[in-house]
């Protein structure tokens, strides 16, 4: 019996002889093929380590190797899914008896790790069949270890790529430097590190408070503190991760340079204006290609919004959907910024305006506004549905507020073409007309509340191009307003108050003067007119005015490309508010000129149409008609500013009847003009000619 108990004590010698001395002294070449072998065959890949191997089981089993690589599968680009430089691991050999895994040390120093997703979903990392297989057996047998414990682990100097082709995306990561804490299964899991990804550097800090309830498919506590390049994130989910990946929780995120996070990302996007930064806060809840976003709090550029949102970003491009409430709506930096001048209003520019930001993202959002800015243009307290379908974007807008008005509109920017195109139209009533013109045409000339309406295609890639090819139909209705810079029924009245004293030019001319500037105005209880525009040229073939000592009737053009203006107008001024006594006065008008200096005066060419005899004879109160435009001219105003009678020949004398001395007389006379004819042009000159010039009409001395 105590040779029995002798021999077994000497077994165990022996054994823990081999477990201490033989790693040591047997060369490694003996294992190292044994250990490559059933490494192969786990993973199902062929596993290759250096000749610096070796190998210690008691006290502690510990391992380290040199230059061990997995070979990559069958068919992917590269020849290694893995390669470590030097792997050292120690595992304590006593715990494992009692189904506990306690690592020591787990230390990688410059692994290379290279991920590939082909374009038919099949991934480089999946590892055999078999070790799943067996995976499975050991977790449906109840062999998963109690508890992990982890000592020093690291990795050191790590690179790492990801290239996904089925979505055309590749990531890489180096200067790779992770440290693990995890005392316990159930104690909190540390992850501390920092790396280069993308080129940027980026340091995660992260926390899961409970590694066993994650394991078992149960819910479990993340905090993440990240910064990526100028980029940072912070998050507090619940983490589940049973079927697939889902998390919920508060999160913060601040992006000041989105196109530099989007392009480290995997998304490029189109080097447009906007764009520029993205703030979210909020509470999230999503997987791993979608969130959605409650309770939020969106900065995008200037845009401040509260609300909710959903982001896809499973497909190619992202896709993002909800609704938002904001009180300052900043649409200026997706603009070509307004052009300037210092004579009034700008010429439109060339500058190219690029709408290909709009490709960047699909959208659906319901958005609601106190104030919305477009370049000059104020917009008060609105509601639109925003939506960009593959670089379409239309904006239906159902509650429109435009200076004190209301009304509707709707406006569609296409940018999915080389050309960008737009189309709108805008129905507004009690419009305030001042601070509308301002904004608009640069001046404050026109005061009045009103409605206006347009609709109107167009098509280009700066503001020139899209003026030349506008096309739509239009129209106002002002009420209860005025003309600022000239008073007509003051013209009227000077020219009433000198009839009797003769004509005199240099009055006229000052009585003129006086009824323009700042202060002066022309009121009016209507005006209004419809309007076609075809290639950039606005048709607008009713004006009308009416108001107290004026009412007025015409028609124009405006080149809305060359910004100019060419409008005749035929103003009835009376003497009286109501014009139903006293003196009226009707005088063709032409108003010409550009945008920035427009030109008033008189329209000569209609003025010299026999079709105005009939309207200057009514002017005179006369019973008959004048024999010719010139004639009627010259009788008007004859009998404006008490000019005499036209002399007539002697009974006897051998002189053709007037009217045929005017008939045979040649329509472009170059005989000089007599005194009356000179003096007649002259008035003329210093009622309508000089309302929106500087200088006064130069006066010809008289002969007499």
């Amino acid at each position: 019996m105590s040779r029995i108990l002798f021999f077994l004590l000497a077994l165990v010698g022996v054994v823990l002889a081999v477990l201490l001395i033989a790693p040591g002294v047997i060369p490694a070449a003996t294992y190292k093929p044994r250990i490559e072998t059933a490494a192969s065959n786990a993973l199902g890949r062929e596993v290759s380590i250096g000749d610096d191997l070796s190998i210690r089981i008691f006290p502690k089993t510990a391992f380290r190797v040199q230059d061990l690589t997995i070979a990559n599968a069958d068919g992917f680009d590269g020849e290694t899914l893995a390669r470590v430089k030097d792997a050292s691991v120690g595992v304590k050999l006593f715990p494992l008896l009692s189904g506990s895994v306690e690592v020591d040390r787990f230390v990688l120093t410059e692994p290379a790790i290279n991920l590939i997703r082909k374009a038919d979903g099949s991934v480089n990392w999946n590892l055999a069949a078999g070790a799943a297989d067996q995976d499975t057996e050991e977790t449906a047998g109840g062999r998963q270890p109690r508890d992990l414990k982890l000592g020093d682990v690291r990795i050191i100097d790590g690179r790492a790529a990801y290239r996904d082709e089925q979505a055309g995306r590749t990531f890489a990561a180096e200067d790779i430097d992770v440290g693990v804490v995890l005392t316990s299964l159930k104690a909190p899991l540390e992850v501390d590190g920092s790396m280069v990804f993308q080129g940027e550097p980026t340091k995660i800090d992260l926390v899961l408070t409970n590694l066993s309830t994650l394991m078992a498919g149960e819910a479990a506590n993340l905090k993440l503190d990240m910064t990526l390049g100028e980029t940072s994130a912070g998050a507090d989910l619940s983490v589940v991760s049973a079927d697939a990946l889902s998390y919920a929780g508060p999160i913060d995120f601040n992006a000041p340079d989105l196109p530099a996070f989007a392009a480290l990302t995997g998304t490029t996007l189109a080097d447009a204006p906007g764009f520029d930064s993205l703030a979210l806060s909020g509470d999230i809840e999503g997987g791993a290609s979608a969130m959605r976003l409650d309770g939020a709090r969106i900065g995008f550029d200037e845009i401040d919004a509260q609300g909710s949102m959903t982001l896809d970003w499973s497909g190619a491009k992202p896709r993002a959907a909800g609704i938002l409430s904001t009180e300052l709506l900043d649409l200026r930096p997706y603009m070509p910024p307004p052009a300037t001048s210092a004579d009034g209003f700008p010429a439109w520019s060339e500058a190219k305006m690029d709408f290909t930001g709009l490709r960047n993202i699909d959208a659906d959002f319901d958005v609601s506004a106190d104030q919305i800015l477009l370049n000059d243009l104020q917009i008060g307290e609105s509601r639109l549905k925003l939506t960009v379908d593959n670089g379409r974007m239309t904006a239906d807008i159902p509650e429109l507020a435009m200076y004190g008005g209301l009304g509707s509109g709707r406006l569609v920017v296409n940018a999915r073409g080389a050309t960008p195109s737009f189309a709108g139209n805008f129905d507004m009533e009690a419009v305030n007309a001042q601070p509308l013109t301002i904004d608009l045409m640069k001046h404050d000339n026109l005061l009045g509340l009103g409605a206006f309406k347009l609709d109107f295609t167009a098509s280009g890639d700066s503001q020139a191009a899209i003026m030349s090819s506008i096309d739509g139909a239009g129209g106002f209705d002002l009420s209860n307003g005025a003309l600022k810079g000239v008073n007509i029924a003051k013209i009227v009245q000077a020219a009433n108050d000198l009839r009797t004293g003769g004509i005199n030019p240099a009055a006229l001319s000052n009585a003129v003067a006086t009824a323009r500037g700042p202060r002066e105005e022309t009121d009016f209880s209507t005006f209004l007119s419809n309007f076609s525009i075809a290639d950039g040229l606005v048709n607008a073939p009713t004006i009308s005015m009416t108001g107290p000592y004026l009412t007025m009737n015409g028609t124009g053009q405006v080149n809305l490309a060359a910004q100019t203006i060419d409008l005749r107008l035929a103003p009835r001024a009376t003497t009286t508010a109501d014009g139903a006594e006293g003196r009226s006065l009707a005088v063709p008008v032409r108003i010409g000129g550009t945008f920035a200096k427009p030109v008033i005066g008189i329209d000569g060419e209609t003025l010299a149409k026999a079709a105005l005899q009939e309207t200057l004879g009514g002017f005179l109160g006369g019973a008959s008609a004048p024999a010719s435009p010139e004639e009627a001219l010259r009788e008007s105003l004859s009998g404006l500013f008490g000019g005499g009678q036209e002399e007539t020949a002697p009974a006897d004398s051998d002189a053709p009847p007037a009217d045929e001395a005017a008939a045979e007389q040649p329509a472009t006379a170059e005989e000089e003009p007599t005194t009356e004819e000179q003096l007649i042009r002259e008035g003329l000159g210093a009622i309508f000619g000089a309302i929106n010039e500087e200088e006064e009409p130069e006066q010809e001395e008289e002969g007499e």
